[in-house]
């Protein structure tokens, strides 16, 4: 009788580690590992790591000591992603036995795993191997499109721990939508840690990209994922005109992270205000109704209280459909983990305050969506057995629950607005 391995699986971060997770699934199960929910019975245990956050990394280096813990006789840990590519002596010293790979070298996850004992793979970047996983169904399909990126902000472990821009060759990605497609799926999102950036060390464009994309036979949308302002500004005009396309979502996140432009300057953010708001008054042009969503990170090195009532000020100019608040904390090898910044009381206050706005703002942006009929395409069901939809702008639209309409484009009438979705009624 043949035993067959078993893998457990846990991935914290972005879409693109959830990218590099599918990939090194794909790896194990061509030779012959199979997936399980819990870890004590599995005979590998494989973590995707995230380094952004001070937080996140609390959190992963808790929940590594608790699996190396509970893990039966014999089995394997390997820890992956950029905690280990960044921090290495970091995990080592959490769990001592857990081998390591980098994220430049997610193929090696076979070698690592059969290999007796404790193996460290810490390549350096750029990465090299740069195939997509077959799909494996549903009716969402994640595409990475590239890692690394052109930006060497003062407060980022992204150059440290994903390296320079690297990005697939579109055969690949169209292969992988139109595999994708033909099995079922409606949804495309395109992710990258700078989706604007994409082709520029190939000599292609993401506006190329969605085109191509979208000639693809079949019903399906396209999430375009986050794109720098200032790798945006330099594609802007095919972008919008890619953008045009029914079966692109109209959603565009833009993260600027200050609205003064000395802090911009100081965290080398290689754009000003000017250029964000260039971006924001084309798109909004274009899409009068298309989503805008941001990032804003309070409490950078030299934000005084002047710079942040300018980042009040900005948003309340562009009024935003979402925005993601963050407070800065100094990630360790990064130029800005030396910078004098606030203490932490006063980024709390300011996050406090960014909320409250924020809440505000998107509310009364929702507001203007109240008594107009749309079309929802249902994504799934949430709690209370309502349905969660999404307009063409990507707005998320709770509607009640019908048997048979899953992802499928329904008529609806907005009833409510909320700051983070509307309700409506199914016409």
């Amino acid at each position: 009788m043949t035993i067959t391995p078993t893998v457990y699986l846990e991935t914290y971060g972005c879409w693109l580690n959830q990218g590099d997770s599918e990939i090194m699934l794909a790896l194990l199960e061509d030779i012959g590992f199979t997936k399980v929910k819990a870890p004590e019975q599995a005979d590998l245990i494989l973590v995707n790591t995230c380094a952004v956050r001070g937080e996140t990394e609390r959190k992963i280096l808790r929940r590594l000591k608790a699996l190396d813990a509970i893990r039966k006789p014999g089995s394997k840990l390997i820890v992956a992603g950029c905690l280990a590519t960044y921090r290495p002596a970091l995990i080592a010293s959490t769990a001592p036995s857990a081998s390591l790979l980098s994220t430049f070298s997610v193929e090696k996850v076979v070698e690592v795993t059969l290999t007796p004992g404790r193996l460290a793979v810490l390549d350096k970047g750029p990465r090299r191997y740069l195939r997509l996983p077959r799909f494996k169904g549903g009716r969402r399909c994640v595409v990475p499109i590239a890692v690394g990126c052109l930006g060497s902000c003062a407060y980022c472990v992204m150059p440290l721990s994903r390296g320079p821009l690297r990005s697939y060759p579109p055969s690949e990605v169209l292969r992988y939508v139109k595999e994708a497609v033909e099995a079922g799926a409606r949804e495309v999102y395109l992710v990258a840690q700078d989706a604007a950036a994409y082709g520029r060390d190939i000599g292609y464009s993401l506006p190329n990209l969605l085109r191509d994309i979208c000639k693809v036979e079949g019903e399906f949308m396209v999430r375009v994922g986050m794109m720098e302002p200032s790798t945006t500004l330099k594609v802007l005009q095919p972008l919008l005109e890619a953008f045009s396309d029914d079966k692109v979502y109209k959603f565009l996140h833009c993260p600027v992270q200050s609205g003064s432009d000395k802090v911009l300057e100081l965290m080398n953010r290689r754009y000003n205000v000017d250029v964000f708001l260039s971006i924001v008054e084309a798109y909004r042009s274009s899409f009068p109704d298309g989503s805008l969503a941001t990032d804003i990170m309070v409490g950078l090195p030299s934000e005084e209280e002047a710079d942040f009532k300018q980042t009040c000020e900005l948003l309340k100019r562009i009024e935003p459909d979402k925005v993601h608040i963050a407070r800065f904390t100094p990630r360790p090898l990064t130029p800005a983990a030396s910078m004098p910044h606030p203490p932490d009381w006063v980024k709390k206050e300011r996050s406090r305050r960014l909320t409250l706005l924020v809440d505000e703002l998107t509310l009364q942006r929702n507001r203007r969506w109240l008594g107009r009929e749309v079309k929802v395409l249902v994504t799934g069901e949430v709690k209370e057995g309502s349905l969660m939809g999404r307009t063409y702008t990507y707005k998320p639209v709770v509607l009640p629950r019908q048997p048979g309409l899953a992802w499928r484009w329904v008529n609806a009438s907005i009833t409510e607005a909320h700051p983070y979705y509307l309700k409506a009624t199914l016409l």
